[in-house]
């Protein structure tokens, strides 16, 4: 795609590429996915360009959706091939390309040459987080010239007891069918740990219930499939330092006690909601540098993340979820070198009459599980 040419405006600078919706994350993503590009000079961009493989043979343009400031939408396109994005303005003015790529996914490709028999199945990630950008989900694709009876079962590992179970009647070959699941059962979020998917299946052209009938029988699954659900993932994408002295919790401060810990890590490390819920506050202290507020959702806790490089990814009110993207480690502020100050508030909340606590134990767990 030529970027030369004589523009009137100015083009858009992009920082990041986020999924929206209908998909899970932007490395798997499908046409139809709403993705929110962030970045800068964006209230004059026309069209979304899907760059694909170098050079302009499979570039695929999409509208752009909503364009504001900072930020733009756009519903991926029938075509668009795994690659990064380019924004253009009314006038033809282009951006730089993103340095964050969308990937398709190829899932059922992937279980079509995969080793096995007539059902195959297979988890999309090995690591889920409580109201997460990704949800633990299952594909399955049946090969083969026949449906096949299915049951899918949820088993919670440290016990064996089964929290979810999908019956999927007479699936049709060739065709991918996903299950998710959120972390919650009847009502209540379920404890960190291991869980498995197992599928039941009856024989190729065999009657409806027969997978039912299998699973009575005690038979053995078709297929297993495991990973691990976590409620928290740790904060900073990079390798990084806990503060000591001066860095943590409780350590004097001429105006008072030192309220969070200090995670440091070179500036422009990626920094993502430790967990999902709602933004609170969005703001610039001449102590805390650009800050953001996340009450956490189903916690009671307001989870407060300090000194980023520049203005947070999301705006006060916006919901967001676990593991995405807020923005960038930095030194805005009073801070002494980059790094996160992070603090931890009980209920009813960061400065509306909670108490800061010791996150230190917490990070430290975070940090070993994700």
């Amino acid at each position: 795609m030529s970027a030369g040419g004589a523009y009137a405006s100015a083009p858009a600078r992009i920082a990041s590429v986020t999924c929206r919706g209908a998909c899970d994350g932007i490395e798997r993503v499908n046409p139809g996915t709403l993705l929110r590009i962030r970045g800068t000079a964006m209230a004059q961009v026309q069209t979304v360009v899907f760059l694909g493989a170098a050079g302009p043979a499979d570039d695929v343009e999409a509208p752009a959706v909503r364009p504001k400031r900072t930020q733009v939408d756009v519903r991926v396109p029938a075509g668009a091939r795994t690659g990064p994005v380019m924004l253009k303005n009314a006038d033809g003015a282009p951006s730089a390309p993103s340095k964050d790529v969308v990937a398709f996914d190829t899932s059922a490709t992937d279980l079509a040459s995969a080793p096995g028999g007539a059902v195959a199945a297979r988890v999309n990630t090995d690591k889920v987080f409580y109201d997460g950008t990704r949800t633990a989900s299952l594909d399955l694709l049946i090969r083969g010239g026949a449906p096949v009876d299915v049951v899918v079962e949820l088993l919670r590992s440290s016990d064996g007891v089964v929290i979810g179970r999908w019956p999927m009647g007479q699936v049709p070959p060739g065709e991918l069918k996903r299950v998710s699941w959120t972390g919650v059962t009847a009502g209540k979020v379920q404890p960190e740990g291991r869980y498995e998917f197992r599928v039941y299946s009856g024989q190729p052209g065999a009657s409806a219930g027969a997978a039912k009938a299998a699973q009575a029988a005690d038979a053995a699954p078709a297929v297993t499939d495991s990973f691990l659900f976590l409620d928290h993932q740790f904060p900073i994408r990079g390798e990084h330092t806990y503060g000591e002295g001066a860095g943590r919790f409780g350590a004097g401060r001429d105006y008072g006690g030192h309220q969070g810990q200090d995670v440091f890590a070179k500036c422009g490390t990626p920094m993502v909601a430790a967990r999902g819920g709602t933004v609170r506050w969005k703001a610039s202290h001449s102590r805390a540098g650009h800050y953001i507020v996340i009450d956490g959702a189903g916690t009671g806790t307001d989870y407060a993340y300090m000194h980023l490089r520049e203005a947070a990814l999301v705006d006060k009110g916006e919901r967001v979820r676990t593991g995405q993207l807020i923005g960038y480690v930095g030194d805005t502020g009073r801070a002494s070198g980059c790094h996160l100050h992070f603090e931890l508030w009980s209920g009813p909340g960061w400065y509306r009459g909670g108490k800061p606590i010791d996150p230190l134990p917490l990070l430290k767990a975070w940090d070993e599980q994700s």
